[in-house]
């Protein structure tokens, strides 16, 4: 007679259960467990054995059934609590997230699909911002068009307008946009082939390559090519030396005619035309004079070669190579030099879905040669580093999200290195001239898990009040600082693994990568890449953290006491922006590795404006004593800069009439103290003719005067008795200029976001 039949046991608390009522294990094997029933023994069957062993157990059944019981609710029970503890974990997950986030992302080295849900649930607008209160940005005009474009609160345009808009009310006049940024080719050129007058130049006017090969000679070409193997390849590694050698060769087949038209070749000499003509000297460029970008100017050197390989490559826009990409990063590079931030961007964007239509976010087929499969890898990392880099600078939305990507990050080997066509001798601690763009890489994507979880943090602050601003009210804008304190542990862990190989030595006992403000020690026997990487490396590590902590220079009259985790993020922001001004002027005083470097430029006038917006916020703090001589440091780099590019003069002006804005406002905040209390300031000699001069004298004279006994803490809120000024806009959310018959700012800065009116107290 057959037994009674119970379901197959589907999880490990059903073994254990079968086990407590059959007193035996379930059939281990699967493909068993599939095919076979489990059976009870029915005690009414007519085998002898098994009326025998019923009857030797009848005496204990009510005492077995009876514990079989307590044992059957127990895993009940238990059973109970496990499925509370499940339902219990998207919550814990939910607040766990942030962490997550700020921690670096491992690219995955697989695809993995994500479990979809089912299409009865699906919403298509279930991943809408919708009601999320973002941190809304800033529309301007940056270039020469006085259309308006949108940056974030990330960006330094938006980090302009505040500055402006508080300069406006503490000296009663308006600080126009143009005032505060230097003259670049952008707010003269409408674009990089195009000149004042808006016209094209006869020269571009056919694309055989004619007219722009008599431009350069083949001896010219091969200085500038020759330029480009010790400058841009060892940084952007998306070519193979010998296979590029080898097609420029071939364009060269025909004796005593020009070259043949190539896009890889033109965009890549006007790149190192950029970068080459940046040596030498532009003639009379006294100081003050030479400010306005022209026709020769370096920024835009070898522009008709970038137009001719836009040209060209509009031809493979439908059926794009390799080769394609390749052009497009370096285009980006040459626009981002010359100052078109947006025509940069959009070049990216398309970098961006021309390396998708190629498959290069995909993981290399395993039957394509190592070579070819980690340029793929190569050509992929720098491309997604270089956009998140951008967006992070401009303060847009990515192109594109990690998850979608199953590409690895690329090898680096000494065997690699040897197949990658270039002769760069390999270093010590296993670093080949390729570990560049590995760390490179990570450097980036560890701010970019910081940026967002930050940001995201901000959105879900201010989704849980009416603002549209940390900045007016102070209790959001701490819990934000502390958030991003810890979530900066996330690039300690990366400069922890970095090779060491990789990282210059400083001078004495100082730290390589720290604030410590130690001079660096140049190795004058290292190859040229090796010191440009470690150089590059080092300068980009201190922008991205100095424009993490730089949201925390708040522009505003709140004591110090009251926004601890705020100030310290201030001081960190101020601090990486001295370290790159120190770094910026060591190395252009005894080595030329800088020269030439327009993205260095770029770094070091943003760092300017981090330490000028600091001194502004915090007149007469420990930190503003380091920061103030440093902005005489940043003049002499831009006046050195200015020599070769006219962009640099200009900044050189700019930082001038900030700085001496900048005196003012502390030698008032200087005063306001000393009128208060028994002076410790008594012994200051007013300024006189020359502001910056005896202000720097005074600090050095009287610094222990400033330092209190916790050093960097000191902050007497010089604000709270400026005379006749009125202190209406705590954030400086609306941007306008609050005087008497004031000018209305917002044809210049036009910022998404409402007056808040609140004075941070």
């Amino acid at each position: 007679m057959a037994g009674t039949v119970l379901r197959t046991p589907e999880t490990e608390a059903d073994h254990r259960l079968f086990r407590l009522l059959h007193g035996r294990s379930v059939i281990k094997s699967p493909e068993l467990a599939t095919r076979a029933a489990y059976t009870v023994p029915n005690v009414t069957t007519t085998s002898p054995a098994l009326i025998v062993e019923a009857g030797k157990n009848r005496a204990t059944t009510a005492g077995r059934m009876t514990r079989v019981r307590f044992l059957l609710q127990s895993e009940i029970e238990r059973l109970k609590l496990r499925v509370e503890e499940l339902e219990g974990r998207p919550q814990a997950r939910e607040q766990s997230q942030c962490a997550k986030a700020a921690s670096l992302p491992s690219p995955p080295l697989s695809g993995t699909a994500s479990k979809e849900p089912s299409p009865g649930n699906f919403d298509p607008l279930s991943k809408l911002g919708g009601d999320r209160r973002v941190w809304a940005g800033i529309y301007t005009s940056s270039a020469q068009s006085q259309l308006k474009q949108y940056y974030g609160p990330a960006s330094s345009f938006y980090f302009i307008g505040r500055m402006s808009s508080f300069l406006a009310m503490r000296l009663q006049q308006p600080q126009l946009n143009h005032h505060i940024q230097p003259i670049s080719a952008s707010m003269s050129f409408a674009s990089p082939a195009v000149p004042e007058d808006g016209a094209l130049e006869k020269t571009d006017a056919s694309v055989n390559g004619t007219a722009i090969a008599e431009s350069l000679t083949a001896t010219q070409e091969d200085y500038f090519l020759g330029l480009f193997w010790q400058s841009y390849h060892c940084i952007v590694q998306i070519i193979d030396e010998v296979e590029f050698r080898e097609h420029y060769k071939s364009l060269w087949a025909t004796p005593g005619k020009s070259r043949k038209p190539s896009a890889l070749v033109d965009i890549v000499l006007a790149l190192c035309m950029q970068y080459g003509v940046a040596f030498i000297p532009r003639p009379n460029t006294g100081t003050g004079h030479g400010v306005d970008v022209d026709a020769s100017d370096a920024t835009i050197a070898g522009r008709w070669l970038y137009r001719r390989s836009q040209t060209l490559l509009s031809a493979e826009l439908e059926s794009p190579s390799i080769v394609t990409l390749q052009c497009h990063i370096f285009a980006a590079y040459y626009l981002c030099n010359a100052s078109f931030q947006n025509m940069a961007h959009s070049t990216l964007a398309l970098a961006v879905r021309t390396a998708q239509m190629l498959g290069l976010h995909l993981e290399p087929a395993e039957d394509i040669p190592r070579k070819e499969r980690e340029l793929r890898k190569r050509l992929w990392w720098t491309l997604y580093a270089v956009e998140s880099k951008t967006c992070m600078k401009l303060g847009r939305p990515w192109s594109t999200e990690i998850s979608q990507v199953t590409c690895a990050l690329p090898a680096d080997d000494h065997e690699l290195a040897l197949l990658s066509g270039s002769n760069f001798a390999s270093s010590g601690d296993n670093v080949t001239w390729l570990t560049y763009t590995i760390q490179n890489t990570k450097l980036i994507l560890a701010a970019r898990a910081i940026y967002v979880a930050f940001y995201d943090k901000c959105a879900d602050v201010l989704g849980a009040s009416t603002q549209t601003s940390l900045y007016s009210d102070t209790q959001d804008l701490e819990d934000c600082a502390q958030f991003l304190q810890s979530g900066m542990e996330t690039l300690h862990t990366w400069l922890q693994d970095v090779p060491h190989t990789l990282k210059t030595n400083r001078k004495g006992a100082g730290e390589p990568f720290s604030n410590d403000r130690s001079p660096l020690e140049v190795e004058l026997f290292a190859p040229l890449w090796l010191q440009r990487q470690r150089l590059l490396l080092e300068l980009l590590y201190h922008n991205l953290a100095m424009n993490l902590y730089r949201p925390f220079i708040v522009f505003s009259t709140a004591a110090s006491s009251s926004l601890p985790f705020s100030e310290s993020n201030a001081i960190m922001c101020v601090n990486h922006a001295i370290t790159i001004a120190d770094i910026m002027h060591q190395f252009l005083a005894e080595t030329d590795i800088l020269r030439g470097w327009h993205e260095a430029f770029q770094w070091q006038w943003n760092a300017t404006l981090s330490m000028i917006g600091y001194i502004l916020t915090y007149p007469l703090t420990a930190s503003t004593l380091s920061a103030r001589p440093a902005l005489d440091k940043t003049i002499d780099v831009f006046e050195t800069l200015g020599k070769n590019f006219a962009v640099a003069a200009s900044a050189a002006n700019v930082t001038r009439d900030l700085v001496a804005k900048a005196d003012s406002l502390i030698h008032h905040s200087r005063e306001n103290i000393s009128s208060q209390s028994p002076s410790p300031y008594d012994d200051i000699v007013p300024l006189q003719d020359n502001p910056s001069a005896n202000l720097v004298s005074n600090y050095a004279q009287d610094a222990n005067n400033f330092l209190l006994a916790d050093g960097e803490a000191m902050y007497q809120n010089p604000f709270s008795d400026s005379v006749d000024l009125a202190f209406t806009i705590d954030s400086f959310n609306g941007f306008q200029p609050n005087w008497a018959g004031s000018t209305d700012m917002s044809s210049m800065w036009n910022f998404a976001q409402d007056q808040d009116a609140m004075l941070l107290r």
